[in-house]
């Protein structure tokens, strides 16, 4: 039996309409050399972060690769700077950022199904170098041969295979020079540690896979709801399997801008406080439990205001006018502020003079059992506390009681 016979033996094409992620590359290739013409079309997405007449020659090789199997070809261009102000905007690799843009541009084709060429070894690759990277458990599931209109014909073949039909066939195929660059852990894998590595080890990894998949499809998410801060069931979260609870504290970590790892030991203290429906300090986030509803806030608020403007922020509204304010709503009284305002969370040390007398705010926090509040500053003193946004009371200064002011609040919105 030929290599391309043990292939297409083991090949699992889609039906509808095909588009194919085209990179020239030798996997991409061999793909594209097994389409059915009449419904399949390739599409390389140039991410200009190469020399150009680099990309120059790869697109003009893989066009006439393209008509050499009857498959029309197109390109797409992602603007040059895009990917590098990328990495940099969400803290992540340029690798993760061309990637993250390539399939944002690939997902507005007009196709049933999106086709990638990776194989056995990518899935090996993968779950290494999630280990390595001291992933969280369920990111463990690595590729997945079908996600949404992304489909993999060639997961469960090995690239020893894909080589052998690439010189068996005499194909020309392109090569990235950046995959030759160590410094990033996926080349390091793929050139110091796959090829000391079995077909039946690279399977075993690919197993860890698939048998990864299978439990995270079994147990359900935990909902959130999504805003400046994010809201979950308690019940829900005690419910769901040790995967789902670490999954929640890593997306709640993404969320609040953190790309480092997430500490699997406040993974377990953050879950111990919700059990015993406590509040709960770490370094990413402030956490507030009260009957069945779990609620997390971001840690770093400090936001200057020169007027007494409304704004939004991550979904945090400070109102002034609030058109749907109560005899409960802060009434405050600008002509009495020395500007700058400043709403921030609140510090160690900060205190207010209420009509009873000053108080610490930390003592107002262990009174209302919540995490911490909002602070509302200006240059004299402490001019408000929001803490109905806790679901508790807003406090205003002693020096702004009685003045004619507008109403005040702070509220938040959510998106599931």
């Amino acid at each position: 039996m030929s290599y391309k016979e043990q292939i297409l033996s083991r090949l699992i094409l889609p039906d509808g309409r095909l588009c194919l992620a085209f990179s020239g590359g030798s996997d991409s290739l061999a793909l594209l050399s097994l389409l059915p013409p009449s419904r399949s079309y390739a599409v390389y997405v140039n991410h200009n972060i190469r020399d150009a007449e680099e990309i120059r020659r790869e697109i003009e090789l893989n066009r006439r690769n393209a008509a050499r199997f009857s498959i029309p070809f197109k390109v797409l261009t992602i603007e040059r700077g895009a990917v590098s102000a990328l990495a940099k905007k969400e803290g992540i690799g340029i690798e993760a950022a061309a990637r993250k843009l390539r399939y944002e541009i690939l997902e507005r084709e007009d196709a049933d199904h999106i086709l990638t060429a990776h194989h056995l070894d990518d899935q090996a690759e993968t779950i290494l170098m999630r280990i390595l990277s001291l992933s969280p458990l369920y990111r463990l599931e690595g590729i997945r041969r079908e996600r949404g209109r992304i489909f993999r014909p060639f997961l469960s073949i090995e690239k020893e295979l894909i080589n052998a039909y690439i010189a068996e066939e005499n194909l020309l195929y392109s090569t990235d020079t950046t995959n030759s660059d160590v410094r990033y852990m996926r080349n390091y894998i793929r050139t110091f540690l796959l090829p000391h590595m079995s077909i039946e080890n690279k399977r075993l990894l690919s197993s860890i896979a698939l048998n990864m998949q299978v439990i995270n499809k079994r147990s359900l998410p935990v909902r959130m709801k999504k805003g400046f801060s994010f809201m979950m069931g308690r019940s829900d979260f005690l419910s769901s399997t040790p995967l789902r609870k670490e999954e929640v504290f890593y997306e709640v970590n993404r969320a609040f801008g953190f790309s480092s790892l997430f500490p699997r030991s406040e993974c377990l203290e953050a879950e111990r406080e919700i059990r015993e429906k406590r509040s709960f300090v770490c370094s990413r986030f402030y956490l507030r439990t009260e009957n069945d509803e779990v609620r997390f806030f971001p840690p770093h608020v400090n936001i200057v205001m020169d007027a007494s403007k409304s704004f939004t922020w991550n979904n945090l509204s400070y109102l002034v006018d609030d058109p749907e304010c109560d005899d409960k709503t802060l009434r405050i009284d600008f002509s009495a502020i020395s500007f700058p305002l400043i709403l921030r969370e609140s510090r160690e040390g900060d205190s207010i003079e209420l009509k009873e007398g000053r108080k610490k705010i930390k003592n107002l926090e262990k009174e209302y059992r919540v995490p911490y509040c909002f602070i509302l500053e200006d240059r004299i003193s402490i001019v408000a506390v929001f803490c109905r946004l806790f679901g508790k009371r807003d406090r205003i200064a002693k020096r702004l009681l009685g003045l004619s002011g507008r109403a005040c609040s702070l509220k938040e919105t959510k998106t599931d």
